[in-house]
């Protein structure tokens, strides 16, 4: 069986389409697209006129999914859809468009699902965490084997902080602001005695190009991380984006994603992050195994 997930996220409309063999995922084909819902909808509460791009975007990745001829397809909408007032109306749109329903996952499902994907290859026997560092905001995890013991939510995202905050290229000052308005938001991350910090989201998935484009590490220290910083910052994003080959509002976007990727280390003590590149689509297509329809709802 052959299966396929869209997630309309804060910065990316993305799909996977995966083969089932013997109940394991084995990847067939990602895509990828930023119409950057995020910042407008953290400006003005609205989605408005960034729809048409979006469904845009929708129609480009699920044309190149199609090619490879899933059986199912399933999608959902997270962090920007929503906060929009008028995210009702766009996933009905989005809806028609594709032909099934996009649903609006709750924050707290889509942690949920985030950690259902990353587990399958990351877990641990004792306490780690999972960090789903998304376009608008950032779920966490914390987790002892495969199950999830503690989780929250917290509203910083690479797309908004870097929208808010960050010039091209940004400046230092810049960056010290940045870091005290993710600071402000920590003491609400769930507190764990982790040994492992797993990463998953565009930004995670990302830097280790940064690192070495042609042997990326599965595994990124906070000096990696550092490197990555200073290399993203050092031009503006159009030249950084020609050198790493990354498009350049994903460019933009890591920027900020690096800081609270540096942070999130620091909180929990550690100086090693894991990088996943499996999360929420990979957890959508598990979690549809596991409860076919009724796979977005909460519980």
């Amino acid at each position: 069986m052959r299966l396929a997930a869209l997630d309309i996220g804060s910065n990316t409309v993305h799909v996977l389409v995966a083969d089932v063999v013997r109940g394991r995922l084995e990847d067939v084909a990602h895509y990828v697209e930023m119409p950057e819902l995020g910042p407008r909808v953290a400006r003005t509460g609205v989605i408005g006129t960034r729809a048409g791009i979006a469904m845009r975007a929708v129609r480009k990745v699920l044309g190149q999914a199609r090619a490879h001829g899933y059986d199912e397809l399933i999608a959902c909408a997270t962090q920007a859809v929503r906060q929009a007032s008028d995210g009702v109306a766009f996933v009905r749109e989005a809806s028609a468009v594709i032909g099934v329903p996009v649903r609006i996952i709750s924050a707290r499902r889509e942690g949920e699902l985030s950690f259902l994907g990353a587990a399958s290859r990351h877990a641990v026997r004792r306490e780690w965490a999972l960090v789903d560092l998304g376009g608008g905001s950032t779920e966490i995890v914390i987790a002892r084997g495969r199950v999830m013991l503690r989780s929250a939510t917290l509203p910083i995202g690479s797309g908004v902080l870097a929208d808010t905050y960050l010039s091209d290229p940004p400046q230092p000052e810049e960056r010290a602001r940045l870091r005290r308005a993710a600071l402000r938001e920590l003491p609400q991350a769930p507190e764990g005695e982790v040994e492992r910090l797993v990463a998953t989201g565009g930004t995670a998935s990302n830097l280790p190009a940064v690192v070495a484009r042609r042997r990326p590490p599965p595994v990124l220290t906070t000096a990696d991380l550092l490197t990555c910083e200073t290399r993203l910052d050092g031009r503006p994003a159009r030249h950084v984006a020609a050198k790493v080959g990354l498009p350049a509002n994903r460019v933009k976007a890591m920027r900020a994603g690096v800081e609270a990727l540096l942070l999130l280390l620091d909180w929990y003590g550690l100086a090693i992050l894991h990088v996943s590149h499996e999360g929420l689509r990979h957890g959508m297509l598990l979690a549809y195994l596991e409860r076919g329809a009724d796979w977005w709802r909460d519980g």
